[in-house]
This record gives structure tokens, sequence and C-alpha cells, in this order.
């Protein structure tokens, strides 16, 4: 049962996510055809050591959302986060990059100054390490219509964890995408996905977290996972990074569409 104290905040929670699905969209026609990216954020360390070598198998690579003050650190729901060498060998094997805050803050309620603030430590942190978002993805999912409007003016695609396909005339700001959530069905929402795009043009987004025996409820298991891969290959989707894909709808025909709220 919801305990009437948090009634407030569900319920703004569900209005700004109508809002941001609704407003401020910058819309772009989605070529034909299928295709399929792979996810990985925050990022622990498992995912690194673990995934990334199985995509790298098939001969893929994916896309990895930074959240700078993690490196070095252990955390009780993922373990071991991602080190400064993980994102040199993953840079250097040409995996693909996205902002994710530096401090992984909830954007719904942060301040437009402590956003650009955000923004600004993520840019240094990059450069530092020598790697380039093409994307970004809001911490938690959690974005007001002001914080998309804010993040738009970086000119790069905006990742939400709305679950969906992405087909047709998409929101480059509001881009859906497909959780690997174990205590959720693990891999079975994004397998259900995979044969809905087998009867329908798109882009479908899957992320995870952690990958390892024991999983988080945000992660999944390897074996899982090399399930995923393998139900991926069998789709016949192309497989593209975030960033190529930005890159690759990032033209004069997508075009800011503002509306008032």
């Amino acid at each position: 049962m919801i305990e009437l104290a948090q009634l407030p905040k569900r319920i703004g929670g569900a209005v700004d996510k109508i809002l941001c699905e609704t407003f401020d969209a910058r819309a772009c026609a989605l070529p034909a055809g299928k295709y399929v990216s792979l996810c990985f954020d925050d990022f622990p360390q498992s995912s690194a050591h673990t995934a990334a070598p199985m995509i790298e198998q098939q001969g893929w690579r994916a896309t990895w959302y930074v959240a700078g003050q993690f490196m070095g650190q252990t955390t009780p729901e993922f373990g071991k986060m991602f080190e400064a060498s993980d994102l040199q060998m993953l840079r250097e094997n040409g995996h693909d990059f996205g902002f994710h805050t530096h401090d992984h803050i909830d954007c719904r309620t942060a301040d437009a100054a402590e956003i650009d603030a955000q923004m600004r430590m993520s840019e240094a942190f990059f450069k530092e390490h020598d790697i380039i978002a093409r994307s970004f993805a809001y911490p938690f999912g959690a974005v007001s219509p002001s914080a998309k409007r804010q993040l738009a003016g970086a000119n790069i695609g905006l990742r939400s964890i709305q679950a969906g396909i992405n087909t047709d005339t998409i929101d480059l700001h509001m881009l859906k995408a497909c959780g690997l959530q174990d205590d959720k069905g693990g891999t079975q929402r994004a397998l259900r996905a995979l044969e809905s795009l087998s009867v329908k043009d798109g882009w479908l987004i899957i992320f995870t977290h952690d990958v390892r025996s024991s999983p988080s409820p945000w992660g999944v298991t390897p074996d899982d996972y090399a399930h995923l891969l393998d139900a991926v290959a069998a789709s016949g989707a192309e497989i593209v990074t975030v960033g190529d894909m930005i890159s690759r709808l990032d033209t004069p025909m997508s075009e800011p569409r503002r509306n008032a709220a």
C-alpha cells in the first residue's frame, strides 16, 4: 500500500513523465530497418570484465554511461565499480560512452545550477580520461521538463528508462530503453521486445548494470546475458552503439519541436 505521504511525490513524478514525453521533443524520423543498442549504466566492474568480452566476441560494441564519482568505489548494490583502466580498455576496444552526471544525481529534483555543475564535472572527467560522449542517460530515469530542456542544450541524445521500442518519429531527447532488471523478469522483457522488433522496424535500446552470478535487482546473470545476446544475433538487427545512431540521426531533418505546456 502506498503511504499518503508518498502520494505527492509519486503524482509529481507521473506528471513530469507525461510532460517530458509530450513537450520539447527533438523529433527525428528513424530510418527504415531494425537496430539494437546495448548499454551499461553507472557502471559496475563486472559488466566491463564479464559482459564486454561477450559483446566483443560477436563483433559488437556497447555504450557505457559513466558517473565519474563511482570510479574506484565499491557499492552495496553493485560491488566493485569501474577503474580508470576499465575506461582505457573499453576506449581502446572501440566502445562508446555517454554522460550520466558526475555524481549520479536526480535530475528531476536538481536545480539548473546543480545540473550545469554536474555536466561541467562530467566533461572534465571525460577529457581527463580521453573519452568522448555523444549521449546522456538520466540517472534513475528521473527528469523534469525544465531539466530535459536544459540538458537538450548540450546537443546530444538523451536516454530515458521508459520501456519500449523507438519507432517511426522519435524524440532524441527522450529515447526509450528496455532495462534488464533481475527483479523484474531478467531478460524476459527484452526478449519480448526483440520478438516485437521482428515484425516492425525500430530501434531497441537495452540497458543493465552489473553482470554477475548473484546480480543486484538492477543487474543480470552472465547466463541470462549470454541468452540475450544469442537472441539479439538471431534477430537479424543491426547492432549499433547509441552514439553511432545519434550521429546518423543528428542531421538537418532532426529539428527541435517546441510546445508550450
